[in-house]
């Protein structure tokens, strides 16, 4: 906004109201310097100013803290109030550097402003005649509480009476005039007495800090109560009638330190500003006995009058419970996620989990039940209680489904909040009645228990018992947390045990393949060759050829598997020495079958020299082509080419086309045991292996294996390996 004059509205009828608000507000007796320092300090700012806008210029009536050459600048300027005024709505900026409509503004050019926030004053017509506005000149992020702050003390200001003498304005603006009337005649300025004023400015002091929702405390000079706001004795639980003192007496004892520790009266924020000191967010504690600790953030300054001299101090206080408490909800879920990665079991687990909520709540007892798919009940896992507290005769070790419990949470899946256990709605059997006086007779009258899910499945319920009744859904949210990360972790680890118990079987597996199967295999190849040798009936013959030719599959099939397996688990090594890939792919087009129907065509230079096991990478040329040549049945060409790049890389290509390899098959083409639709659909054979053991070949190079979506018709393969072996 670099010409603010120019940005101004042109409402004929706001700048007369302006102009007789300007003869009326500055007289008030209402201080608006004051004014404009509470709504500094209110929001945290080093400025603020209460202005009001006319043709021409604006008028700063209030200040707190404005520069000299802010204060003193030239007239025919709109600077302070002006981006409020055209607006007509509360208005914030946190950063005008970085807004282009900002970037040649006089307020941030001229005079350093980097910030403001600001609502608009109203005459008694509803028109914009001013604004109240904090400013900082760095940047600063405001928040909705800001702006509603500013708010409520411009709706105590009223509206700005326009065109009124002194004293009629000040009865329009406080509600008076009516009072005046009663016992004086018409409120004019001989009915309006300096007495008045001082009420009034009073009653609009009063007015102001009740309706604020941050606590103010203030001491005189003899640091004797003499304020102690509408807010603060709510946070106190103090009813409105008492005095100050009254209210003070009553609540100082119940102000701790962080740690526990009482306030002396020499330790309290507003004797220390008293004496002429700022003092900044102090922590304090409110233990209110039968409700949970509440924490509250104190900020607290000197009263001086015109002279320096000191009148007293003034303190506002925050209720921070709801930031401390996320600050250690999230601290505990940050704690549990540390143990759960810590430990094997939930046994192990739970326990020090269940003291961490327990401390970061300050409840007295919880425990995890677990369930018992088998019997159908939940089973006690662990339990924690805190010091002093023993409830070990009243906890349940099994629990059925069903209830008002528990066990009813664990049917359900919902959550589940008790105030108090001997309400006859909750304790509805005699066990449960037993159960509830028994607790209760221990200071615990409340209960919450919440599942323990992961997805659908409810693997238990975590439940608590604890002396307070006041209940946060916040409180719900966090053991919710809890109680779903404990579902993962007690999914995790039944996947970690089935994985255990695959690999078990897979070792058995292959164990019984290489002793119980090979052997025989080994023994039936054996005799079955010699009895070819000897037989020469016809009938037996083809027989023979048959058992031959049908336990070498399965013989192949096994090594295939054991080979594969020594692979992936790193069992089998590699010879790698420097090849000429040109000389392996030419001995496996040699070697291919002499009826294959595809035409095989190969583009090796002979240059190309790798670090490769040459029996290795034999078997990875040999099952590429194998494959190539088994799924294109109807002939066709096959293309075996290779290339050197900069980068150190050979990439060797095996291309047909054959009849492809489906869509929804390609993301399993290397998983061993796959094979694609349209080869088990046909008569082409085939075990699901050649390709899992091409890829763990591939990869004990240290290279990979992908296939091209794009390639058609057919299949193409397509093989990075290094050109030097690393054995990093």
């Amino acid at each position: 906004m670099p010409d603010t004059n120019a940005g101004m509205p042109k409402s004929p009828s706001r700048l007369p109201a302006g102009a007789g608000a300007r003869r009326v507000l500055p007289t008030m007796s209402v201080p608006l310097d004051a004014v404009a320092r509470m709504a500094a300090r209110l929001v945290r700012a080093p400025m603020a100013v209460v202005s009001l806008v006319g043709r021409s210029d604006e008028q700063l009536l209030g200040v707190f803290g404005l520069p000299e050459a802010l204060t003193a600048r030239g007239a025919g300027e709109h600077l302070v109030c002006a981006n409020v005024v055209s607006v007509g709505a509360p208005l914030a900026m946190a950063n005008m550097a970085a807004a282009a409509e900002f970037a040649e503004d006089p307020l941030l050019t001229r005079h350093g402003i980097r910030a403001f926030a600001g609502v608009p004053l109203r005459d008694d017509q509803d028109r914009q005649v001013g604004a109240l506005t904090v400013l900082d000149d760095k940047p600063h992020t405001w928040t909705d509480g800001d702006l509603a702050t500013l708010v409520e003390i411009t709706e105590m200001l009223g509206p700005i009476p326009v065109d009124a003498d002194l004293d009629t304005a000040m009865a329009t603006l406080t509600g008076l005039a009516h009072a005046g009337a009663d016992h004086h005649g018409p409120a004019t300025t001989a009915t309006v007495s300096a007495a008045m004023h001082a009420d009034v400015q009073a009653g609009f002091i009063t007015a102001l800090l009740d309706s604020l929702q941050v606590g103010v405390f203030a001491v005189d000079a003899h640091q004797r109560p003499v304020l102690f706001n509408r807010a603060l004795r709510h946070f106190f639980r103090l009813p409105d009638h008492l005095t100050p003192a009254q209210a003070m007496a009553g609540g100082h004892h119940q102000v701790r330190h962080p740690d526990g520790r009482p306030y002396t009266t020499d330790e309290l924020s507003t004797v220390r500003a008293s004496k002429g000191r700022s003092i900044r967010d102090v922590e304090a504690i409110l233990r209110i006995p039968g409700l949970p600790d509440r924490h509250m953030l104190t900020n607290a300054e000197p009263i001086r009058d015109a002279d320096g001299r000191l009148l007293g101090a003034v303190a506002a206080i925050q209720d921070v419970t709801e930031r401390r408490r996320r600050e250690r909800f999230r601290d505990c879920e940050l704690q549990v996620a540390k143990i759960l990665n810590g430990c094997d079991t939930i046994t192990e687990a739970a326990p020090p989990i269940l003291r961490t909520v327990g401390e970061t709540l300050n409840w007295q007892h919880l425990a995890l039940l677990l369930a018992d798919d088998v019997a159908d009940v939940l089973r006690l896992t662990a339990y924690w209680s805190a010091p002093g507290i023993h409830v070990d005769d009243l906890v349940a070790h099994v629990v059925p489904r069903g209830g008002t419990g528990p066990g009813h949470v664990w049917d359900t899946g919902q959550p589940l909040w008790l105030p108090d256990l001997t309400n006859p709605e909750f304790a509805v059997t005699e066990q449960a009645r037993a159960f509830a006086h028994a607790a209760a007779q221990r200071g615990l009258h409340a209960s919450m228990a919440v599942p323990v899910p992961d997805g659908d499945t409810i693997f238990g319920v975590l439940v608590s018992l604890s002396s307070t009744a006041e209940y946060d859904v916040s409180i719900t949210w966090l053991l919710a947390g809890v109680a779903a990360q404990l579902g993962q972790f007690l999914t995790h680890r039944r996947n970690i045990e089935l994985q255990q118990q695959l690999a078990h079987a897979k070792d058995d597996f292959l164990t019984l393949v290489s002793h119980e199967m090979r052997t025989p295999l080994t023994s039936i190849i054996s005799y079955s060759t010699v009895l070819a040798e000897e037989i020469t009936d016809p009938e037996l013959v083809p027989m023979l050829s048959a058992i031959i030719r049908n336990t070498g599959a399965l013989q192949t099939i096994i090594n295939e598997l054991l080979d594969l397996a020594g692979l992936e688990s790193g069992h089998a090594s590699l010879r790698p020495r420097p090849v000429h890939l040109s000389d392996v792919v030419d001995a496996a087009v040699v070697g291919a079958p002499p009826d294959a129907r595809p035409r095989i065509h190969t583009g090796i230079p002979s240059t190309l020299i790798l670090d490769a096991d040459p029996h290795r990478l034999r078997q990875i040329i040999d099952q590429l082509l194998s494959n190539a040549i088994k799924y294109s049945p109807n002939g066709g060409d096959i293309h075996i080419s290779a290339h050197h790049n900069d980068t150190g890389v050979i990439e060797l290509t095996v291309t047909d086309t054959g009849i492809g390899i489906p869509v929804d098959d390609r993301a399993h083409l290397f998983t061993r045991f796959h094979r694609a639709g349209n080869a088990r659909h046909t008569a082409i054979g085939g075990n699901g292996l050649g390709l899992a053991l091409v890829r763990a070949l591939v990869h004990a190079h240290n290279g990979t294996i992908t296939h091209d979506p794009d390639h058609q018709p057919g299949t193409r393969i397509i093989v990075r390996l290094p050109q030097h072996h690393s054995t990093s």
